[in-house]
């Protein structure tokens, strides 16, 4: 048999997330050029149709954007608190 024409299903679906992953990629991309958005952002907020994308792009949009570079989950920008948990832990606790 020749496995490669018909992939296991674990093989699909990982094959499947890697083309989703990279689909993700290319559109986080697409969206940090400053023009693309600016057209979209003049398309679809009130706020910027008066504006040029020209204008939108250079004087609105701060900054560089960073792609895929912050983590959005906080746990992993802000720090977390650690030491020992002095916490009152007896039966009747709240009472």
């Amino acid at each position: 048999m020749d496995e490669q024409k018909h992939p296991t299903s674990i093989a699909g679906k990982l094959q499947s997330t890697e083309e989703k992953a990279s689909y993700d990629a290319a559109c986080k991309r697409l969206l940090s050029e400053k023009v693309i958005l600016a057209r979209i952002m003049k398309s679809y907020l009130k706020e910027y149709q008066d504006y040029s994308v020209d204008e939108i792009a250079n004087r609105y949009i701060e900054g560089t954007p960073e792609v895929a570079v912050i983590p959005v989950n906080p746990d992993q920008t802000n720090p977390v608190i650690t030491g020992m948990d002095t916490a009152d832990k007896s039966v009747n606790e709240g009472r």
